[in-house]
């Protein structure tokens, strides 16, 4: 099974959510949707970014898994810049949206 990694970045928090509650929050959340093999939240280009990275089918799978995850995250913070990639050998491929 495809090793697949949503990340985003993260704005302002949604009021009364407190930053130590999101990455455990979003993760347990994602694991509903999906077998979550890794989280983390790092700086990316100056910007904190969110980064769930999960177990898919196929690429149209991990789409509908990173549409999941980007709406459950939306509803804990402000997310811009949403990116869905496939690990392909030692690098981390962009998924189209076809």
């Amino acid at each position: 099974m495809p090793s697949y990694r949503f990340s985003a970045a993260i704005g302002a928090l949604r009021p009364g959510v407190a930053a130590a509650r999101l990455l455990p929050e979003l993760t347990d959340d994602a694991g509903t949707l999906a077998i979550v093999e890794a989280s983390s939240i790092a700086v990316v280009r100056g910007e904190a970014r969110i980064v769930i990275r999960f177990a898919g089918d196929d690429d149209q799978d991990a789409r509908n898994i990173a549409l999941g995850i980007f709406g459950l995250a939306r509803e804990l913070a402000e997310l811009t810049a949403p990116e869905l990639t496939r690990r392909v050998n030692n690098r981390w491929i962009a998924v189209s949206d076809e």
